[in-house]
């Protein structure tokens, strides 16, 4: 590394070349007997600029070691009414081997240039200045490369989907043999709204609500859930606490605030959408300012933060949890044909916290009695899949699977025919998640007694509930089962065509 002391005031050559003599000390903490010391390699001082050139191992990195001289420069430099007022890094390389083959093409931010050699990298930082070193950007990079090569090693590994178990064959018992969006829009029980987004007209709304009320009476209330309604526009610092803001920022919605509530400022905007019929997107632009907020993506992302840096007592948990206050958001790619892959959704979403042990039992009953629903009362053809670790593809890692249990579980019903958005003959419909203590880490839960905390979650969709019970049932009332029909009454609600008259 070379580097460049700035001092405030200039000080005596004799008296800096004595002080960074007494300072190489300070560099050998931490190192082993047979490890290597960070050395001065160079060193020259030019008025109130200190130009050094360090080399070390990885022991005392260059990076720590000027940090070192810098704090003991402050300490003795204040009789003489001087500091280092700033640090500049004007090159720096660092060395570094890993287990596995380094990829030959990684980008990284603050990097210059990464040459690769078999399991070795050679990185050239840029632009590391005070707060980079202070704020150990170097370090974090030479982590995020490891992450990187990690996951490109184990990429083919972990994207997996096993059958754990399967309920027996029923798809002869369906009423719809194809994709049923069209006749529900013929019927008005949906019409289109924009992209992904549909409006739910009387019949179908009917039936997604008598799901919901299912969900929490034969699955919430029977395990001990009790409700919360939590925000749906989420803080983008909590976003990144759970880790989909570097694991999934292309698959979300980000909400900007106007940049005034003084409407003068939109007035110029407001005369041309009255004389154009036209919006001017650019215009409207410099009218908000960045986003601050994302649409709730996961649903359970506030649960979470209910409990940043609280201290938790584990002998009063578990805390079981449900939330269906609002409706979650995905951006997706491609065309969205059907009702069964959309951009606005609703879920029933359970959160829970507990003991280890605890939190696997809850998830596994949540399974048990949402497996019953949907082959007793559903009547569907369905299958049980242990799948790659949701929450870790959020968050953007990949870890090969080493646990004794399944961190995730979905749900998946069989269908006779392709899906309209995707060409699968499989619709996820429900997914159940152990977290062991990766959001207790994030969030920095605390323990009472430092005991470990672990978390759950599981995202059940009357949405798409809804959609595998029209192709099982069809959209005749009388077809459908007295479980379902007691939650509407004894007609189903329509919306009356007679509205339109052109």
């Amino acid at each position: 590394m070379k580097s460049k002391l700035i001092l405030s005031k200039s000080v005596e050559e004799n008296i800096l070349y004595k002080l960074l003599n007494e300072s190489k000390n300070l560099l050998r903490k931490g190192v082993p007997k047979d490890g290597k010391v960070p050395e001065i390699k160079s060193l020259e001082i030019l008025n109130n600029e200190i130009i050094i050139t360090l080399e070390s191992d990885r022991y005392v990195r260059p990076h720590d070691a000027i940090l070192r001289i810098k704090k003991f420069l402050d300490r003795n430099l204040s009789k003489y009414k001087s500091s280092v007022r700033d640090v500049i890094v004007e090159h720096y390389e660092a060395e570094i081997k890993f287990k596995e083959t380094v990829p030959s093409k990684i980008k990284l931010p603050f990097v210059d240039k990464i040459e690769t050699r078999g399991h070795t990298a050679r990185i050239i930082f840029k632009d590391v200045d005070l707060e980079a070193l202070e704020k150990r950007y170097v370090d974090k990079v030479i982590k995020r490369l490891e992450e990187k090569i990690k996951e490109k090693k184990i990429a083919g590994k972990v994207e997996y989907t096993r059958v754990v178990k399967e309920s027996v064959k029923k798809i002869d018992k369906y009423k719809f043999k194809c994709d049923p969006t069209p006749v529900l829009e013929r019927e008005n029980w949906v019409m289109r709204f924009s992209r992904g987004v549909w409006i739910i007209l009387p019949s179908y709304a009917s039936l997604m609500r008598a799901i919901e009320e299912l969900i929490i009476e034969k699955i919430a209330k029977p395990l001990g859930f009790e409700e919360i309604m939590l925000p749906k526009i989420i803080p983008l610092e909590v976003m990144k606490r759970k880790g989909q803001l570097t694991g999934i920022p292309n698959e979300m919605y980000y909400v900007c605030p106007p940049k005034s509530r003084d409407k003068e400022l939109f007035e110029e905007f407001i005369d041309y959408v009255k004389i154009t019929g036209k919006i001017p997107g650019d215009k409207l632009k410099d009218l908000i300012d960045n986003p601050e907020y994302c649409l709730a993506y996961a649903q359970c992302e506030p649960f979470y933060e209910i409990f940043f840096r609280k201290i938790i007592d584990l002998d009063k948990l578990p805390l079981k949890y449900f939330d269906r206050y609002g409706p979650t958001y995905r951006y997706e790619a491609g065309g969205l044909r059907g009702l069964e892959r959309l951009t606005e959704f609703k879920r029933v979403e359970f959160t829970f916290i507990g003991k280890p042990e605890d939190v696997i039992e809850i998830r596994n009953k949540l399974v048990e009695k949402s497996i019953e629903v949907i082959d007793k009362i559903f009547d569907l053809e369905w299958k049980l899949e242990a799948t790659t670790a949701v929450y870790l593809e959020h968050a953007g890692l990949k870890e090969e699977e080493t646990a004794d249990y399944v961190r995730t579980y979905d749900i998946s019903v069989v269908l006779p025919f392709e899906t309209p958005s995707k060409p699968e003959r499989t619709l996820e419909i429900a997914s159940f998640h152990v977290h062991e203590d990766f959001y207790a880490r994030n969030f920095k839960w605390k323990e009472r007694k430092n005991r470990k905390i672990w978390s759950g979650c599981a995202g059940l969709s009357p949405t798409r509930w809804s959609y595998v019970f029209i192709v099982r049932y069809g959209i005749n009332y009388e077809d459908w089962p007295d479980e379902i029909k007691k939650y509407i009454g004894k007609e189903l609600p329509k919306f009356d065509r007679a509205t339109f008259v052109g």
